[in-house]
């Protein structure tokens, strides 16, 4: 990941909940500004989540336990 960017998400990481929900909502208003182009992204978006809830609803997905992740986000964006 380019360094920015994770020095951003150390930064969103450390907001508030209620302040990293109002940042998700501007983000998702801005794609809902979308073109044609963006539309092809939405429909690849969208096949790749049926294709993890098929894979969790079938007993095929390979998951993590909570904590541990959670872990390995703090470790590598928490300094």
């Amino acid at each position: 990941m380019h360094q920015n960017i994770e020095n951003l998400t150390t930064e969103l990481i450390r907001l508030p909940k209620r302040d990293r929900l109002e940042i998700v909502r501007f983000l998702l208003f801005l794609d809902n500004r979308s073109s044609d182009h963006d539309n092809d992204i939405d429909s690849a978006w969208e096949k790749e989540i049926s294709d993890r809830v098929r894979a969790v609803d079938e007993g095929t997905a390979i998951g993590i336990d909570y904590d541990r992740a959670m872990q390995k986000i703090e470790k590598r964006f928490i300094q």
